[in-house]
């Protein structure tokens, strides 16, 4: 009797046990699931703009952070966020004029979004950190590592070029498209945009979030991001981009070309081009999978 007794207690001791353990690994997965879903805040950087600024993943894991092109925001990096693993600390910054960061009416010259970037990165005390920009946010990923010491481990280059920085028909023709713009934006111009930058079909849903973040933006920003992507930029000055840098570009951007994407791996010291056939400039909207993978990849061969 005491035989069965002392086995029943060791069995009930045992589920219980076992209990505990399953409710540690729900109770993990849990906590895994919550800090892989991306929470929107704000901050106040030194110039007294306020950014929004989502974040997911582990407080101590290696740092990516996102940087969108012209008329979009956070957004534009929905259909990646999901495939990033909870072991990497994520931040998808909203610049300043878009989405629901501030609005000013002046300093959209490459200079001033670098400056907010910088910030960010020294509130954070962000040292070792992988910075991705996709078109306008390329170009201020540019300017943020040649003016950079001490936050960038690695560089990744979306739909970039060398910048506009000889002046032509094209240079003038995109100043011309954004002084166009008046408030309210109108829809054509956000949907006809947006277009502009896919070649492959990308989700519906997805499609009209960019369209409406095209639509945040108001006239002043788009006539200062007119001003300040046509502004003249030393060419050589990306000769001080030291970190490892992946350029990325869909063969059928209509934006930037492959000659483009040549400069720029001639001209940044340790960089290197991975070409998307069928793909258009905003490449992470229509190939998430692919950009995601070869961006992790790149993390973990250049170390973490």
């Amino acid at each position: 009797m005491k035989t069965f007794a002392s086995v029943r207690s060791m069995r009930n001791s045992l589920f219980a046990f076992a209990l505990l353990v399953l409710a540690l690994m729900i109770s993990a997965d849990a906590r895994a699931q919550t800090m892989n879903e991306p929470t929107s805040l704000l901050i106040k950087v030194k110039t007294g703009i306020t950014l929004n600024y989502v974040v997911q993943g582990d407080p101590n894991g290696p740092v990516i952070v996102l940087l969108h092109g012209a008329g979009d925001s956070w957004h534009s990096y929905q259909r990646v966020l999901p495939l990033i693993p909870a072991k990497y600390r994520v931040y998808a910054i909203t610049m300043r004029g878009h989405g629901l960061s501030d609005h000013p009416k002046t300093g959209y010259a490459r200079a001033d979004f670098a400056a907010d970037i910088l910030d960010f990165l020294d509130q954070f005390r962000i040292h070792h950190a992988t910075l991705v920009g996709h078109s306008l946010g390329s170009f201020v990923a540019q300017k943020v590592a040649e003016l950079d010491t001490d936050h960038l481990d690695r560089l990744v280059l979306i739909g970039s070029g060398p910048g506009l920085h000889r002046k032509n028909e094209a240079t003038d023709e995109i100043k011309s498209y954004f002084f166009s713009v008046q408030d309210p934006v109108p829809y054509t111009f956000a949907r006809d945009f947006q277009a502009s930058t896919i070649y492959s079909p990308i989700p519906a849903w997805f499609f009209e979030t960019m369209v409406a973040e095209a639509q945040r933006v108001s006239a002043d920003t788009w006539h200062g991001l007119g001003e300040g992507l046509t502004a003249d930029e030393p060419v050589d000055d990306l000769k001080k981009i030291r970190v490892p840098t992946l350029v990325e570009w869909g063969e059928k951007d209509s934006i930037f070309s492959k000659s483009d994407q040549d400069i720029l791996i001639h001209m940044i010291p340790n960089a290197k081009l991975s070409t998307y056939p069928d793909t258009g400039h905003a490449l992470h909207w229509e190939r998430p999978e692919r950009f995601t993978k070869e961006l992790l990849a790149f993390v973990q061969e250049s170390g973490t």
